[in-house]
């Protein structure tokens, strides 16, 4: 069973920003452990996978940890003249600036997840990597169609039958999608913060961030001024009460197990 999903950057300034970041922002989190060693964990419960984040690493990588089994290189494709789609109009932001402007506000992460290009990745390969996740987590279908499946934190019990409990918050969950609109791999990181839709407007107005259809009234998503060859994407979470999208219920009764 998937233990862990690590996320690696490499040793450098950015970087080194990057973790001030992730570590300034997580720091309200309960469960969210930062080691002095540029290593944070994101460990809600005895459920798996664990989300990691470290520096340790020569170039930007995801790493699936099953034991001492390791998934590399997923993250290491990269296009000439690559355009990223969904920054027509709107302009990226500073490290210094998110981290101003969000600092006390982030509650919790709701999922993690990557962007994989459609024109990096073939149907071939998206068809086995869905296979590779299918064989060692709970992998779900998007209940509504999009091309974004997720992958529920469970127990190996969980894993081997289904998911009944959802009386808890699975998270950091995992997600997945194969993009038709960019050509730039992108890490999305989706936080929940005590902030109206009105308050995150102030924070970031209109040419900072943007909505995805449907999902307007739920998060603004900003893209972080980032020099590695990878895009990092911030969700900003409205204040919300807690429902079945975030104890993994709206996956399993809405969507399909991917198998």
């Amino acid at each position: 069973m998937l233990e862990n999903i690590e996320y690696l950057f490499p040793n450098n300034a950015i970087n080194i920003q990057l973790f001030d970041l992730f570590s300034t922002l997580f720091s309200d989190i309960p469960y969210a452990t930062i080691h002095a060693n540029q290593k944070i964990g994101l460990i809600s419960s005895s459920l798996n996978p664990k989300t990691v984040f470290k520096i340790n690493n020569d170039i930007t990588n995801i790493q699936f940890n099953i034991g001492n089994s390791k998934y590399l290189n997923l993250l290491n494709r990269k296009k000439e003249n690559a355009k990223s789609g969904d920054l027509k109009e709107t302009q990226r932001l500073s490290i210094i600036e998110v981290k101003t402007k969000l600092k006390g506000h982030v509650k919790r992460v709701d999922h993690t997840g990557i962007n994989l290009p459609s024109s990096l990745y073939s149907k071939q390969d998206w068809d086995n990597l869905l296979k590779y996740f299918s064989t060692v987590s709970n992998l779900y279908s998007y209940p509504t169609g999009e091309p974004w499946p997720f992958l529920l934190p469970s127990t190996l019990t969980e894993n081997l039958n289904e998911i009944n409990n959802f009386a808890i918050l699975r998270e950091p969950r995992f997600e997945i999608v194969y993009d038709n609109y960019t050509d730039i791999v992108t890490i999305q990181i989706d936080i929940e913060t005590d902030l109206s839709k009105s308050e995150v407007e102030s924070l970031f107005p209109k040419n900072q961030g943007i909505y995805f259809h449907s999902l307007e009234d739920t998060f603004k998503s900003i893209y972080l001024d980032y020099s590695e060859h990878i895009d990092i994407r911030f969700d900003i979470r409205f204040k919300c009460s807690h429902n079945s999208f975030e104890s993994g219920e709206w996956f399993v009764s809405g969507g399909k197990r991917i198998k």
